[in-house]
């Protein structure tokens, strides 16, 4: 069987992808560099890592060598590594990646781009859909994966929810709904799409959570789970929107969250799923679920944080 070669299996999505193929008994090649994350994660699922670089042709074609299908998820938006700018991953990385599979003869390309919804106005989105237009015109054939917000991100300390201290930050009115989707139902329909007998081609692949919820409707949703109020701030949506355009010279990561947000709070982003994922996602993660365990984890680690406490003054 011929290796999928997943680039950007280190990262949240792509391995999680990993590991649903590894368990479909799917050859599964990983692209790593030197101190990415989860690089041990993947080698116990039994992927076979590669050292390779986006930007460095002699390492992408060996990393290509005998693969039909590429997935691809790598984005510089995480800023994981030194160096890793949306420049170089999400543009001339995916770029450079593209150019090289069709070279190396891969015959199925599937790229995980952004919602549908967003305008080209933020640097990340305007490099998906850059992105997009060359997986479209490479001759391959093509799948376009375009998901809503991930749950893990929208609600997560760096958006500004943070269910451990029970305080969150919302742009603009909290009135506008989202239909957040978690990471693990893309990577659901990603792997699906991989092993579908029908051959899913040419065509893009919307994918929504499913309930569309406003800020104000996640954050009542938490506060229920996790059992206290939360502290809600509020930013202005010109506020951020203003910001987003000054921090795009040096820093289009935050730039791009700040146009995002500000986007987002005045159109919302609900995407209709398209047919195929309600045939490969069973049992879709709701907000309330995302909510339930996020309110596990920030109990947990509060009671952690006691225990300790308590055990350092009992040997005081």
């Amino acid at each position: 069987m011929r290796p999928i070669l997943v680039v950007g299996a280190t990262g949240l999505l792509g391995s999680e992808i990993c590991r649903i193929l590894c368990g479909s008994r799917h050859t599964v090649r990983g692209l790593v560099r030197p101190g990415s994350p989860r690089i041990e994660t993947l080698r116990r699922l039994g992927v076979e890592l590669v050292v390779a670089d986006l930007n460095d042709r002699r390492s992408m074609e060996a990393a290509l060598r005998g693969v039909t299908t590429v997935l691809s998820t790598a984005t510089g938006a995480a800023r994981r590594l030194p160096g890793d700018t949306l420049r170089s991953v999400d543009r001339d990385g995916q770029r450079a990646l593209v150019d090289a599979a069709r070279r190396g003869g891969v015959r199925r390309y599937v790229f995980t781009s952004v919602s549908p919804n967003l305008p080209r106005t933020t640097p990340l989105v305007r490099y998906k859909r850059e992105t997009e237009a060359a997986v479209r015109g490479s001759g391959m054939a093509w799948v376009i994966v375009q998901p809503s917000a991930f749950l893990e991100s929208w609600l997560s300390p760096s958006a500004g929810i943070d269910v451990k201290s029970g305080r969150a930050l919302l742009v603009g009115s909290g009135e506008a709904p989202v239909s957040s989707v978690s990471v693990r139902d893309v990577a659901s329909v990603i792997a699906g799409i991989v092993g579908d007998e029908s051959g899913v081609s040419r065509t893009c692949v919307p994918v929504g959570g499913p309930d569309a919820v406003t800020p104000l409707e996640a954050i009542r949703i938490l506060e229920e789970e996790a059992g206290r109020r939360f502290n809600v701030l509020r930013a202005p949506t010109t506020l951020a929107r203003a910001l987003g355009f000054l921090t795009r010279p040096f820093d289009p990561v935050l730039s791009s969250a700040l146009g995002l947000s500000a986007h987002r709070a005045v159109a919302g982003d609900v995407v209709r799923s398209s047919e195929i994922v309600g045939r490969l996602v069973e049992q879709p993660v709701t907000v309330r679920d995302h909510a339930r365990w996020a309110a596990r984890v920030a109990l947990t680690e509060r009671v952690r944080l006691l225990l300790r406490g308590s055990g350092v003054r009992r040997l005081s």
